[in-house]
């Protein structure tokens, strides 16, 4: 099967290249709506996602065909923004299943809120704002173009497959840093 050349195709995704493929065309969708979500925002709408996955109203399959179906969903899904969720905050290392990447992406939508706060209010002090803070990126279109890039040259590619929940967490903490 072919690369998906729209994000509603996401049900083309059968590889590691498919999903490279389809996040440069979610990060190219976003640019062009401009959209103001925030990274945060997507991430929020990734648990609202997750957490139709965990009751049993939305299933996602599995693989990188699952894995772009839930960012296909996360898109356009309503953030449930519930801080509660990223306490105590967790790391990629504690992520086994659909409810510890829940927390996870909680807990980076959190950071990522924090890490914009943190940059704005030094720059309102009249302070010099750093080098972005400890997040590479501050927009959704950078951040999918990085997931991307990172995808495509990763050494350890073969640490990704098969696609489990502790390595979309494992992908998504070196996009956090990635450029």
């Amino acid at each position: 099967m072919t690369a998906p050349k729209t994000v509603e195709a996401w049900h083309r995704v059968e590889s590691r290249a498919d999903l490279v493929a389809y996040l440069l065309l979610l990060s190219a969708e976003d640019e062009a709506a401009r959209a103001h979500r925030g990274i945060d925002g997507f991430l929020w709408g990734w648990v609202t996602v997750l957490d139709r996955h965990l009751d049993g109203t939305a299933a996602l399959g599995g693989g990188w065909r699952g894995l772009a179906c839930q960012l296909y969903r996360a898109r356009t899904a309503e953030p449930r923004q519930d801080p509660a969720l990223a306490e105590p905050p967790t790391d990629e290392d504690a992520v086994s299943d659909a409810a510890d990447l829940r927390r996870y992406v909680a807990t980076l939508a959190v950071d990522f809120a924090r890490d914009r706060r943190e940059m704005h209010a030094r720059a309102a002090r009249g302070l010099w704002a750093g080098d972005g803070g400890s997040w590479a990126h501050g927009t959704p279109h950078a951040w999918l173009d990085s997931w991307a890039a990172w995808l495509a040259a990763t050494p350890w590619a073969h640490e990704l497959e098969p696609v489990t929940w502790r390595s979309i967490a494992e992908q998504l903490s070196a996009t956090q840093i990635y450029e």
